[in-house]
Order: structure tokens, then sequence, then C-alpha cells
């Protein structure tokens, strides 16, 4: 059997042995009582990683369940709302916005660039009755962040809500939820929160449910893609869910959180992202792999980087790192196929002991497949003035 790669996949993510042991207990019954008390301290960690007051509907679906869920909860057919598209993951959320009868109204801007704000202020000027705004916040197809903040602050000034698809973005880096007034947010456990893949976690402020109870009579959620199923279920404390939870995945959830916050801290665990990404940026880029994101709208989780211009494709580089290091990386797609590679920094690929091997095999490449000239150890400079992590 070959080795287990290591990932540097944007999801999902190599864990840390405290969660794989949670995923390794005997299967949780969801009416036991240990159970739902891990079930209730989960949740509250995951409101001070929201950084919000509002309730979470942890379900069994991936990150785009969550999505269609927030769609289908906050928007209805006819709706016009106002949706960035710089990204692979806009396309995905333009397609769940259509399948629900949305009129999107496109917001066009460059991949590996955040949305030009002048762009979108004159967009809402020629759609006053907008209905709302949806963005990704943090686009792994790209690795760049959208001004989800001042997105928000132009929906609130419209008097309508904001959808975020933070999927690969929180838990990954400071993103106050209720501070900046995010009506609707989803994410997944595959990311930065640092799980196995399978349930899908959102968000909804008190403005936003404002919306979805109005629109109860007249919008077409479904059931289980259905905010106002998954509240009324809260409300029996018994049985606090519509459906069978996946209760060994929310254990392996509340073991990956406990970690985060008892052994990093909340701050320490974005420090160690915002470490991996500088650190990595730095020597891919002392390499002559110029990155896609400018540093100011750079995603903490995700880098991403052009080939080395003796470089035909990017999957070169995939597959050698695959075939003689057991390492996985992603490419992107759209304007950026075969030519962009993206290298996760969430999970243990956000550690010392995946960082320094990662660069040192990417000198090795290039020094033995394409006849750069790469000093030993030069991709390491970033270490220099940084502390290790793990």
């Amino acid at each position: 059997m070959s080795p287990q790669p290591k990932l540097f996949t944007p999801g999902p993510v190599d864990v840390f042995d405290e969660t794989l042991a949670a995923l390794g207990r005997p299967v949780p019954y969801m009416t036991d009582p240990e159970w739902l008390a891990l079930k209730t301290e989960t949740m509250q960690m995951l409101k001070q990683v929201f950084q919000t007051k509002s309730e979470i509907s942890v379900a069994t679906s991936p990150g785009s369940g969550a999505i269609e869920t927030g769609v289908a909860s906050l928007f209805q057919a006819g709706d016009r709302v106002v949706t960035i598209r710089n990204g692979m993951f806009a396309e995905r959320l333009i397609q769940i916005l259509n399948a629900y009868g949305c009129e999107v109204i496109a917001v066009e801007g460059p991949w590996g660039q955040a949305i030009d704000l002048d762009k979108v202020a004159d967009t809402i000027r020629l759609h006053p009755d907008i209905d709302g705004i949806a963005v990704v916040g943090n686009e792994t197809g790209t690795g760049v962040r959208n001004p989800i903040r001042e997105l928000a602050q132009m929906a609130h000034e419209r008097d309508v809500p904001i959808f975020a698809d933070l999927v690969s973005g929180m838990g990954g880096y400071d993103i106050p939820v209720d501070e900046w007034g995010l009506d609707v947010v989803a994410t997944s456990s595959n990311k930065a929160l640092e799980m196995a893949p399978g349930l899908g976690i959102i968000s909804a402020s008190s403005r936003a449910w404002e919306i979805i109870e109005r629109k109860t009579a007249t919008a077409h959620r479904g059931w289980y893609f259905n905010l106002v199923t998954w509240r009324e279920a809260l409300q029996r404390p018994a049985f606090p869910f519509p459906t069978t939870p996946a209760t060994t995945s929310i254990a392996g959830l509340h073991a990956s959180l406990k970690r985060i916050f008892e052994v990093e801290t909340l701050a320490g665990h974005w420090a160690r992202y915002a470490w991996a990404q500088r650190v990595v940026r730095t020597g891919l880029g002392a390499m002559g792999m110029e990155a896609v994101a400018p540093d100011a709208v750079a995603s903490p989780t995700v880098s991403t980087v052009y080939k080395h211009p003796k470089m035909e494709t990017i999957e070169e580089l995939r597959d050698y790192l695959r075939d003689e290091h057991a390492m996985l990386i992603s490419t992107s797609g759209g304007p950026l196929a075969s030519t962009v590679a993206r290298i996760s920094h969430m999970g243990r690929a956000g550690t010392l002991a995946y960082v320094a091997p990662f660069l040192l095999a990417v000198e090795e490449f290039l020094r033995t497949k394409k006849g750069v000239v790469v000093p030993l150890g030069s991709s390491l400079i970033g270490l220099e003035s940084e502390p290790r992590w793990y």
C-alpha cells in the first residue's frame, strides 16, 4: 500500500491526532446525555469562532449544502441578488442562486483580485431595488479575500441582507460575524475548523430571521435545506435536530475545536495560518513562483502561485510532489487552469513539519527536473524571521 499522502489541498485537510481519536471511537447515540452535552459545548465553541450570539445550525452536508441552505432560506424566486463574480466558487454560488430562481446581478472582477468596491457601488446605484448581496468571502480558487465587511455595510445601507460563503475562511482568520453585520454565513467542517468532511455549518442573524420568516409563505425552500426546519428542531431540547445527526462527525468537530481553544487559542490558530502563509509565499517567491493574490488581500488559508517560467503546466509540479514525496497540492480552474497551484495552510499543512519539507520538495523539483539554479534551503528564507510552529 502506498503511503498516506500529506494533504496541502484546500479541503479536505490533514487533521490532528485528537480529532482522529474522536472519529475512531464507538458511534455515539444521539440522545445519550454525554453526547448531548458534547454537542452543546460544540455549539458554544462554534459561536466563539463565528463571534456571534446567534444560533448556529450543523447539518450533515458538505459546505455546498450550507450554502444552499442559506440561499434557500434568505432568498426566493425573483429576488434580485448582487453577486460578486471573481472566482471558481463564485460561479458555484451563482449556480445555486439560479437554481432557486433568483435574478443574479453579477459584479465581474478579475480572478486573483479582490472585488472593486466602487464597481459594486455603481452596480447597486443602477439597481436600487435589489433584495440582497451574496459573496464568496474567501475564494480558494484564487487565494483571495473579498472585502466582506465593506460589502455588508453596502447591503445595510440599502436595508437588504448579505449572504457570505465562508466555507474556506471561517476559523482561519478574524471574521467577527456580529460586529461586521454578516446576516447569513455558511462554512464547513473540513477546512479551517480542521475536521473531516461531512458537516455544513450556518449562522443567521436576527435581521436575517425577520426576512426568512417574512418569506416563509412564498419561498420554495424544500425541507432539509431550510433554516426554519432546523430552528424548529432546536426548540425541542430532548431531540434538538430534525433528522439523525452525524454524531461521530460532531464528536470529531468537538475534539478539533477543543484542541484549537485549549492548545492554540483561537488567536493562536489564526496566527499559525498567517505564519504558514507568509513562509510559503516567501519561499515560493524566492524560487521564482509569483503569487496570484496581492499581499493585502491574500487568503491566510490557501496560497495560490503561478507556475515557474520553466514549467509548461502546473500539473508537472503536482504530479512530482504526489509521486516522489506523497504530497498533494491542488490546481485551479477557469482562466487559471494549468497555470496555478493552490497550497493549503489548514490543518497539519500549517505546521513546520509540513511546510519545510514541502518547500524543499519544490526546490528539488525545480533543480532536478527543470534545471533551475536553486541553492539548497533557499526556499526556507521565510523561517528566518518567523517563530516556529510545532
